[in-house]
């Protein structure tokens, strides 16, 4: 999935659809195995299957959650990331969630992350979310970096995420998006 001299101008952003399950689960494995690796336990990187987190892509792509948008940053139409961001639930009018965001490693720093970020950021905003929140796992420094760079701010939350053993500790960032946003961002 590597291509020497990409540039920005050769990443696009879109709609995920059901014809991207395989190639998303291939990325999603290998984001997490490559982030998550000294976070989450070798066994149960190691053991994802490429096979069925395509059948959880197809069900989700097919009978998406009420309100759940999923992007692609595309490469030539290949995807090399996806988000997945909705609404934050009624009790919580005007709260977004940004629940995914991986991009493969091998499209690490080359501009794919922040494009997909950025347009994640204005769907939560066109959403008519005035404030959006994320989970990240309190060990990944790389993806709290980023989101340190695009201006959100861990805001003291904190969960221990059990579904894996050991329990990945996760640490809430968060941001306000402005009145007039996303047309006031440069």
């Amino acid at each position: 999935m590597d291509s020497p001299g990409m540039d920005t101008t050769d990443i696009t952003i879109r709609q995920a659809v059901d014809q991207d399950s395989e190639l998303l689960a291939e990325l999603h494995v290998a984001a997490w195995r490559a982030a998550y690796r000294g976070i989450m336990s070798d066994e149960y990187l190691d053991g994802m299957d490429v096979a069925r987190v395509a059948d959880g892509w197809r069900r989700n792509l097919g009978t998406p959650d009420s309100g759940t948008t999923y992007l692609v940053a595309a490469v030539a139409g290949r995807p090399v990331g996806f988000a997945a961001f909705d609404p934050a639930p009624e009790d919580d009018a005007g709260t977004g969630e940004l629940r995914a965001i991986n991009v493969h490693p091998g499209w690490w720093n080359r501009g794919a992350g922040s494009a997909l970020f950025t347009e994640a950021e204005r769907g939560l905003a066109e959403l008519g979310c005035s404030r959006a929140f994320l989970w990240v796992a309190k060990e990944n420094r790389r993806a709290r970096q980023f989101y340190d760079r695009h201006g959100w701010m861990n805001d003291g939350g904190v969960l221990e995420d059990t579904r894996f053993t050991p329990p990945v500790f996760e640490v809430r960032y968060s941001r306000d998006f402005p009145a007039d946003w996303p047309h006031s961002r440069p």
